[in-house]
């Protein structure tokens, strides 16, 4: 009882007057924003497991696209995933156990599965000797399509795609990932409970004016954040794992990430976006105020749209134009916004 006394003091909007009265009252907000952060923790501690399948699926996704673009036209990428997981399987069998096994095996598997080891065993030759060797090594005319047909597409002959998520390698280190999942979710969850925590302790400070601009910075920061967390994982994280994972590619360099780098580097993608979606909620207390005027934002928008591309050569996690581009045009949309709210205001000023 005592506790839960303690814990809803910390969130009592009373703020009591002079210097001390206002160092306690900050003591407070501290505080109640450590209990949420402390709550929203434990919470996502919980699932850790599903936050991480839940950042691991780009990864999945990534690695699809690119098997299918690797494949010949006709042929499914989770049959050929399947054909390779089985020929890697099959030599570690006895007859019987593969004669069984292939009998529940469908037809376009156990085909697929026939043309991995003679496309893997080309690999040690030279490149202009690939071709005569695999069709050389069939059997028939239209195994010998397929091979062609596989080698010419470059297919991923990895059993286990060439994209492998790996395990730890220290004992602690996979629950320092999970303490750190944790955190990290916990902030994105919690930060429209955070805001409102700090804006509480400002509001009693200001005009009735300035109240009602950081009551409304509120909720649209709160929806910027989240809008942009969700467009770096939708939009940005996919690409981004696309193009290390062809530039790899192109260097000969198999993609063996460790899972604890790769979850932190998401995570870290994820709220880079959502802080940098905050850019209107810097400018419309500016606007609301009279500091930041309608005619200053139209005559500098060329400079804004300079200041974006800045901005994205800077964070952008990948250095191609295309990633450069999708944190550049959203800030630079997010500025017109604010441009277009700026004109609303100038319109409803009184001279």
């Amino acid at each position: 009882m005592l506790l839960l006394r303690a814990i809803t003091r910390l969130f009592r909007p009373d703020v009591p007057q002079g210097l001390v009265g206002h160092l306690e009252a900050l003591r407070r907000t501290l505080l109640a924003m450590m209990a949420v952060l402390a709550t929203a923790f434990v919470f996502c501690f919980c699932f850790v497991p599903q936050i991480t399948d839940f950042l691991r699926r780009p990864v999945e996704q990534v690695q699809q696209r690119y098997e299918t673009e690797h494949l010949p036209a006709g042929l499914a990428v989770t049959d050929w995933q399947a054909a390779k997981r089985w020929a890697a399987l099959r030599p570690a069998l006895s007859p019987a156990a593969r004669r069984a096994a292939e009998t529940t095996l469908p037809a376009a598997v156990r085909r697929l599965a026939e043309a991995v080891p003679p496309l893997q065993a080309v690999q040690l030759l030279p490149p202009g000797q690939r071709r005569a060797a695999l069709a050389a090594s069939a059997e028939d005319a239209p195994t010998q399509a397929l091979l062609l047909d596989l080698y010419e597409a470059g297919a991923v002959l990895t059993p286990a795609a060439d994209t492998q998520l790996m395990g730890v390698f220290r004992p602690a280190e996979s629950f320092l990932l999970a303490v750190n999942l944790a955190f990290i979710a916990a902030l994105v969850l919690s930060f429209p409970a955070l805001l409102f925590l700090l804006l509480r302790f400002i509001l009693p400070g200001l005009h009735p004016q300035e109240r009602r601009v950081l009551k409304q910075a509120l909720l649209w920061g709160s929806l910027l954040f989240l809008g942009g967390c969700a467009f770096a994982y939708a939009a940005v994280l996919p690409r981004v794992l696309g193009f290390f994972l062809r530039y790899a590619q192109e260097l000969g360099i198999e993609n063996d990430w460790r899972i604890g780098y790769y979850l932190s580097f998401a995570a870290k993608l994820i709220l880079l976006f959502g802080a940098v979606f905050e850019l209107p909620v810097l400018l419309l207390p500016l606007i609301r105020l009279g500091i930041l005027r309608y005619e200053l934002m139209r005559r500098t928008r060329a400079y804004a749209f300079l200041g974006c591309l800045g901005l994205a050569l800077l964070l952008a996690p990948a250095p191609d134009p295309g990633t450069m581009l999708l944190l550049a045009l959203p800030l630079y949309a997010l500025y017109e916004l604010s441009i277009l709210f700026a004109s609303r205001m100038k319109t409803k000023r009184p001279a």
